[in-house]
C-alpha cells in the first residue's frame, strides 16, 4: 500500500500489552507513528516498565502532565500536557488517535486537531456498563462527530454503545478487539506445559485438587467480595479445590479479613502480583479462570487464560464477554451480582475443563495484533480494512 501517513497516538500509559502492540505495528509500512503517553505508569499498577528500554517505536512520556487522584476512589485523571501542542500543530501528523479519551487531556487535543483538519480518531474501550457516574456525565459531551471523525470500538459491547451515541451511516465506527502477544504466551505455555505437577508441588498445592484462578487488582471494580462469596458457596458442596486470587491493591486488608470471616482460608489463598514468567505457572496449574468484575472495559487476563487452554467465566460487565466467551463452549457469562450463579458455573466447568479449555484456544488463537493493526491503519486513512498489510523491507 502506498500513501504512507504520519500518525500520533495519545494514551494514558504504556502498559506491557500496548507496548507489545506498538512494537508489532512497526512491522508495517502503511503508517509512520509516534506514541505520546501521559505518564509512564499509574500508582496502582505493578508492572515493571523496563520493557520500554527496548521499544522499537518512537514514544514520549509527557513531562508536564499532572496525575490527579479522585478522592476516596481508585481512579485518576490527567491535567497539563500542553507540551504536546507543538507536536500536534507542527509535527506533520495527518491523524491523531486518542486511546480511551485519555481522560481530560484527550478531548481538548481532539478539538484542536479537528480544527487543524486532521483525522481525529477515538479508540474507545469503555461501554459505560456499570461504570462510574463521572464518566457517564462527561463522555456524551465528546463522543460525537464534532470532536472525532472516526471511532474504533474495542469489542462488540463498545460498538453497540457507540452506535447508541452516534449515527454510523458513513461507517465511521471500526470494530476490533483487545489482544495480547499470542505468540509469546503460547510459546511460553508450550515451553512449560509438561511441568504442571512440578509447579503444583513447588507451590505447595495438592496435585489432586482442582485449581480456580482469578487475577485482578484489589479494587472495587473487580467485584472480589462476590467472588469470595461464590467460593464460599462452592465449599458448602465440595471442598476438593484450591482457589488462587492473584493481585494487589488498596483493598488487600479488607479482602483478607473477609476471607477469614467467611472461613475460607483453607481453600482460598491470596498471592501477590507476579511478573510474566512467574505468572504463567499459575495459568499452567489452573483448571478454570474467573473474572467477576462489575466494571471491566475488556479484561486482557481472559485472553491470557485462553491462550493457556483454560475455560473462562466472566461477569456480564466484562467487556470481552461478547467477543471471547461462548456459553457452554469455552466457559460462561454470569450476572455480576449473583455469587450463586458464579459458583454454579465454576462447578459446571470443573466437570469437563479440558474440552472447554481447548475450545478457548480455538477462539483466541486468531485474535491477534494483525487485525488490530489493519483497523488502526484503515481508520487513519479512512479506508475499510480489506487491504493486505505491507511489511517493511527490513522485516
Amino acid at each position: 500500500m502506498t500513501n504512507r501517513k504520519k500518525v500520533l497516538f495519545l494514551t494514558n500509559i504504556l502498559s506491557p500489552y500496548m507496548h507489545e502492540f506498538f512494537d508489532h505495528l512497526t512491522k508495517y509500512d502503511e503508517i509512520d507513528f509516534k506514541v505520546a503517553a501521559c505518564i509512564k505508569n499509574e500508582p496502582d499498577r505493578a508492572w515493571n516498565t523496563d520493557y520500554l528500554n527496548d521499544a522499537k517505536y518512537n514514544y514520549e512520556i509527557m513531562r508536564d502532565t499532572i496525575l490527579v487522584k479522585i478522592p476516596f476512589q481508585n481512579r485518576f485523571f490527567y491535567l497539563g500536557g500542553l507540551s504536546l501542542l507543538r507536536d500536534i500543530i507542527f509535527g506533520g501528523y495527518s491523524a491523531v488517535i486518542f486511546k480511551g479519551g485519555t481522560r481530560f487531556i484527550g478531548p481538548f487535543y481532539a478539538i484542536i486537531s479537528r480544527l487543524l483538519g486532521k483525522r481525529t480518531i477515538l479508540w474507545e474501550e469503555d461501554n459505560l456498563s456499570g461504570t462510574n457516574l463521572l464518566k457517564k456525565l462527561i463522555k456524551p459531551f465528546y463522543i460525537n462527530k464534532l470532536v472525532f471523525s472516526e471511532f474504533i470500538a474495542l469489542g462488540a459491547k463498545v460498538k453497540d454503545f457507540l452506535e447508541t451515541m452516534i449515527s454510523n451511516e458513513n461507517n465511521e465506527i471500526y470494530y476490533t478487539y483487545y489482544t495480547i502477544n499470542n505468540d509469546k504466551f503460547r510459546q511460553r505455555y508450550l515451553q512449560i506445559k509438561n511441568k504442571k505437577n512440578l509447579a503444583k508441588k513447588a507451590l505447595g498445592i495438592d496435585a489432586k485438587k482442582k485449581i480456580i484462578l482469578c487475577i485482578a487488582r484489589f479494587i472495587n471494580d473487580k467485584n472480589l467480595f462476590t467472588f469470595i462469596d461464590a467460593i464460599g458457596e462452592l465449599k458448602k458442596q465440595d471442598n476438593n479445590f484450591t482457589c488462587l486470587l492473584i493481585g494487589n491493591g488498596h483493598l488487600d486488608s479488607k479482602i483478607r479479613k473477609y476471607i477469614a470471616y467467611k472461613g475460607l482460608r483453607d481453600v482460598l489463598t491470596l498471592v501477590p502480583f507476579k511478573q510474566f514468567k512467574k505468572l504463567t505457572y499459575y495459568y499452567l496449574i489452573s483448571d478454570v479462570f474467573a473474572l467477576p468484575s462489575k466494571i471491566e472495559p475488556w479484561g486482557l487476563v481472559v485472553n491470557e487464560a485462553m491462550i493457556f487452554d483454560l475455560p473462562v467465566i466472566v461477569s456480564d460487565k466484562v467487556g470481552c464477554g461478547d467477543d471471547l466467551v461462548q456459553d457452554g463452549y469455552n466457559g460462561y457469562v454470569f450476572p455480576y451480582k449473583d455469587h450463586v450463579a458464579l459458583a454454579s458455573k465454576i462447578k459446571q466447568v470443573l466437570s469437563n475443563p479440558e474440552k472447554l479449555g481447548q475450545n478457548s484456544y480455538n477462539i483466541i488463537k486468531d485474535k491477534n495484533f494483525d487485525h488490530v493493526s489493519k483497523t488502526i491503519i484503515a481508520a487513519s486513512k479512512g479506508l475499510d480494512n480489506s487491504f493486505e498489510l505491507t511489511a517493511k523491507q527490513s522485516v
